[in-house]
């Protein structure tokens, strides 16, 4: 296995986490810290054997040279306090000019038979030991200045000293010395050369095993590769588990294609492995010795090494990832077709059931609104009630559902806040009334002005809370409070709240009730009845508007229900309904109007509540009849079943906005869906009537249209 002869690429991955610059840095930092040190180690010799020649040439009366030995000394301990890094080069320039300059002097006053000349040979060896030897540049110049100096002292410097008298004993002894002390300093840097380079190499091998357990020990499959062949020369051992190969001599030296599936056939892989300087990750299937097949997923990294371009691949096996994967789109697949199906039961039963409570609650509005019995009154009243509940739950679970697929959304409708509260009030008078509690509604003057809203949802909310006050408060009163909080030219921060004197909540209970299908305690339940999703329902609505609805209560002492909202000002103040014509539109006997309703109930209810307002309606039981009649006639508005034979109510309207027939067209049906009313707006609907529907309601919205005809 050729895994030492790349250890220099494999060094790759354990250096991966670390930025190349960080790592130059910090070799340079290493070598310098090194020569600094060996620097250090040979100018304490230098000092050492200069201090004690200049002793001997003093005690020796050698004036000359303890001239050259003290300044020599004198600048080498000098040099010593000059410890700052970019004085380094300069302090080596210094040491070793010096050297070549007191050596080449002594041997000038002193005479070449002393010696002094060899010091020269164990500088040359000292230049090795304080300069990298990459450094070819500084090397030159320190060799180019010892040599001159050999020169000069092989040229100039005469062999017995002319200059100063020196005797044939002290000659012999200078000689001696200056052979054994040079020969020592020769023999002590040689020794500390060949220590630090056997602890180099075994920091190399260290080294090498390091980076080969790292190699060997990576969860990926690891090939080295020749980058224009592609024949491998090298591999980890999970590679050869991951492709069941018994030994990587089976591997060097083939191509590593062979272990992609239809590598020779597919032009884009061939492409992939082709490429000589980019980078490429993806997924690939790869094929095993045994010929078993499995995802892999791929990096490719191309590299020198010296002159050589390779390249590292690295396989993962994300077969179990990608059968994850699989399952959790079948999963997905699954929940989704699930959630079609139950979206589409809940339409359908909403179908079903909202078609004969229809006919219950029209039915209990027109024997209401007749003359009868004191007894029958209440019988119809009890009919209206129980009709009408069973409608609101109907609505809860719809509206739960849309919340559980976070479909519920909030549509944008012109509102004034006096009028709608108005409204509020007046529809729950009759039922605090009748329970003998009083209902308080403490409005804002500064909200008598046109909002941007959902209508429908914010009574919902408020509806909910003033249902549940009313519930669960026996005697005493409850507060509807709204008042604005900050406004600015654009929107308004607005403050709702409903305060009653009831049963009250304690802190147990009040991390409960918002919760779906839950309330305060199970005789609740038995006792008041409902779903527990009222208030669930009502704070996701709130929380829709970027709300928080907050509960503050003590047990036996009243609940204060409250939340704060923001709402946009309605910027364009044309008023979409003219309030003072619409409260005078109690007669509606103008107005020409075609109703298609293929449900005989349903068409006997809505007859007899346009009849009660004047209007005389034409009628179809399906979309072909409505289709003859409209183009005999014109009307001023058309009221359109969704579900009927032979055409439905969206074929009918195509047809219509296809003829260029420009009439207010709302769609009256027992269906509900996701995304309704923008849905209808864009098959040319102009509004929708829900049922069952609110007679209050069926007249406002055709009213609406009577008005902007008088407009």
């Amino acid at each position: 296995m050729q895994t030492v002869a790349y250890n220099n690429y494999f060094s790759k991955l354990a250096t991966a986490f670390l930025k190349p610059n960080d790592i130059t840095v910090m070799e340079e930092k290493l070598s310098h810290n090194k020569l600094s040190t060996n620097l250090n180690l040979i100018r304490t010799y230098a000092i050492f054997v200069f201090f004690l020649n200049t002793v001997a040439n003093y005690l020796q009366e050698l004036n000359y040279s303890f001239i050259i030995t003290a300044s020599a000394t004198t600048i080498f301990i000098t040099s010593h306090f000059l410890k700052n890094v970019k004085y380094f080069n300069f302090i080596r320039y210094i040491f070793v000019v010096t050297l070549c300059v007191s050596i080449s002097a002594l041997c000038f006053v002193e005479g070449v038979i002393l010696g002094d000349y060899l010091y020269l040979f164990v500088l040359l060896i000292t230049c090795i030991f304080i300069y990298d030897y990459k450094d070819t540049f500084h090397l030159s110049i320190v060799f180019l200045l010892v040599t001159l100096s050999f020169a000069f002292i092989f040229l100039y410097a005469p062999i017995n000293s002319s200059l100063q008298r020196i005797n044939e004993s002290t000659e012999r002894i200078t000689f001696m010395s200056n052979i054994f002390v040079s020969a020592f300093i020769t023999f002590l840097i040689s020794f500390i050369i060949l220590k630090q380079n056997y602890t180099n190499s075994i920091f190399l091998v260290q080294k090498e095993q390091y980076l080969n357990t790292v190699f060997n020990t990576s969860l990926d499959a690891v090939f080295v590769v020749d980058g224009i062949k592609m024949l491998i020369n090298s591999c980890n051992k999970q590679c050869l588990e991951m492709f069941d190969i018994k030994d990587d001599g089976n591997l060097i030296g083939k191509n590593v294609g062979v272990f992609f599936k239809n590598y020779k056939l597919d032009k884009k892989i061939d492409q992939i492995f082709a490429l000589k300087n980019d980078k490429w990750q993806g997924e690939l299937t790869c094929t095993i010795a045994t010929g078993g097949e499995f995802v892999g997923y791929i990096s490719i990294v191309p590299f020198m090494h010296g002159n050589k371009l390779l390249k590292k691949i690295s396989i993962l096996d994300i077969t179990e990832i990608k059968n994850a994967q699989s399952q959790l789109v079948i999963a997905k697949e699954k929940a989704e077709h699930a959630m079609k199906v139950k979206s589409q039961f809940l339409s359908n039963m909403s179908h079903e059931l909202r078609t004969p409570l229809n006919g219950i609650i029209g039915t209990s509005n027109l024997l209401l609104d007749e003359a009868s019995m004191p007894e029958q009154k209440e019988h119809f009243n009890l009919l209206k009630y129980s009709s009408e509940h069973m409608l609101n739950l109907i609505n809860d679970v719809l509206d739960f559902s849309k919340i559980e697929a976070e479909k519920l959304e909030l549509e944008k409708q012109v509102i004034n806040l006096v009028d709608f509260l108005a409204k509020i009030q007046q529809l729950f008078a009759s039922q605090f009334s009748a329970k003998g509690l009083a209902l308080h509604f403490d409005i804002d003057d500064k909200l008598n002005r046109l909002f941007i809203g959902d209508e429908t949802r914010l009574s919902q909310v408020l509806s909910n809370l003033l249902s549940n006050a009313l519930k669960f408060t026996d005697k005493g009163k409850v507060t509807l409070a709204v008042k604005i909080v900050k406004s600015n030219s654009k929107k308004a921060s607005i403050y709702f709240s409903v305060k009653d004197t009831g049963l009250g909540i304690t802190e147990k209970q009040q991390k409960l009730i918002f919760l779906s299908f839950t309330q305060g305690d199970t005789t609740t339940t038995r006792k008041y009845g409902g779903t527990g999703l009222g208030l669930s329902i009502s704070k996701n609505i709130v929380e829709l508007y970027k709300g928080e609805l907050n509960v503050e209560s003590k047990k036996g002492e009243g609940s204060n229900f409250y939340f704060i909202i923001d709402l946009e000002f309605n910027l364009n103040n044309r008023n979409f309904v003219n309030e003072k014509v619409l409260g005078a539109l109690s007669n509606l006997s103008e107005m020409k109007l075609l109703i298609a309703e293929d449900n005989n109930i349903n068409m006997l209810v809505a007859r007899k509540f346009l009849k009660k307002w004047g209007i005389v309606p034409d009628e179809a039981i399906n979309g072909l009849e409505a289709l003859k009649i409209i183009k005999q006639k014109a009307f001023d508005v058309l009221l359109i079943d969704l579900e009927m034979p032979e055409m439905d109510g969206y074929e009918l309207i195509a047809l219509i906005r296809r003829a260029n027939i420009q009439v207010p067209v709302i769609a009256f049906t027992a269906a509900l869906y996701d995304n309704m009313h923008n849905d209808l707006l864009q098959k040319g609907f102009n509004d929708y009537i829900q049922k069952p529907f609110r007679p209050e309601d069926l007249h406002r919205k055709i009213a609406q249209f009577a008005n902007n005809k008088n407009a």
